[in-house]
């Protein structure tokens, strides 16, 4: 097997051709860079310099080598560099799981700010649901994720924000003309929301089920979007976090009214999550922090004291 030092100091060699001024480019002496060139020739069993008095001067199969050498070289020192600063964390590999809403009203200008601090940390998104991205870091298919955690898990996690439960109200609609409702008075009304598997959809019918209710549900989507859009036009009331109208405060046709059960605010804490039975990049706690500095509280969000928790 060839051996990069000694490919090194080929190279270094023949781009100077002289041993007396590769030698302190490498740090060894003479006699010990004459030694390392005979033994690569020794392996590769041709010859790489021919030496014409105190001159020396590449053979073709020197002349053919260098370039090949010398990009070899060049991307083991390359490597190398990636390696160190791989264990610094300012490069390597991130997976990041996030739902769509996430993912635009969190995950952009976080993304876009980590690549400008740190350009060799590359990145990658899986999108889905909030039971989804926690599958995925189960698997490994993800290394962190935003999402909201079960009552019982193995995670460790880093809380970033509570996301409460709104509902968007058609300005069409009967419904109460209060700031805030019991998520009791959604009976009978026509509802939006997202699909079983994310967190606004796990507390929505949660609290239903506390509240003896059950939703009359005229659209199930993965996109926020969809239901915001349909809540403005009138076709009913969307269900939807706090986290997902971060950007979306002017809103033409609805209006937001906060959802409680027996006067509690509904709504989760939103962590940034990851496996502890793997590996830990890195990577991850310059990502962490980028987080926590975009990380404001939504709407109605908890600013102090304890956030609510349904049981």
């Amino acid at each position: 097997m060839l051996d990069l030092k000694a490919l090194r100091c080929f190279v270094v060699v023949a781009e100077r051709l002289s041993v007396s001024r590769a030698a302190p480019v490498l740090h060894i002496s003479q006699s010990a860079l004459s030694r390392q060139i005979q033994g690569l020739e020794e392996v590769l069993g041709v010859s790489l310099f021919d030496r014409i008095g105190k001159r020396l001067v590449l053979t073709a199969e020197g002349d053919d080598l260098l370039p090949r050498a010398a990009s070899l070289v060049d991307q083991a020192l390359d490597l190398s560099t990636r390696l160190r600063s791989m264990a610094r964390g300012e490069a390597g590999l991130l997976r990041i799981g996030a739902t769509p809403q996430t993912i635009e009203g969190l995950l952009s200008p976080v993304l876009v700010s980590l690549r400008a601090r740190y350009p060799a940390i590359e990145t990658s998104l899986v999108e889905g649901s909030n039971d989804f991205l926690l599958e995925q870091l189960q698997t490994g298919a993800a290394h962190v994720a935003i999402a909201a955690l079960p009552q019982q898990h193995s995670f460790e996690s880093q809380a970033l924000f509570m996301g409460y439960l709104h509902a968007v109200v058609p300005e069409c609609q009967t419904f109460t003309s209060g700031n805030s409702a019991e998520v009791g008075a959604l009976a009978d009304q026509p509802l939006l929301l997202l699909r079983k598997g994310f967190m606004t959809r796990k507390v929505f019918d949660r609290a239903c089920a506390q509240a003896g209710m059950r939703p009359r549900v005229i659209l199930e989507s993965d996109s926020t979007q969809t239901l915001l859009a349909l809540a403005n036009a009138g076709y009913g009331i969307a269900i939807v976090s706090s986290a997902a109208l971060r950007h979306r405060l002017a809103m033409e046709g609805s209006r937001l009214v906060a959802l409680t059960l027996d006067g509690q605010a509904l709504g989760q804490m939103i962590s940034a999550v990851w496996d502890p039975a793997r590996a830990r990049s890195a990577v991850l706690e310059p990502f962490l922090r980028e987080l926590a500095e975009h990380a404001v509280p939504g709407i109605s969000c908890c600013r102090s004291g304890s956030p609510p928790v349904l049981p």
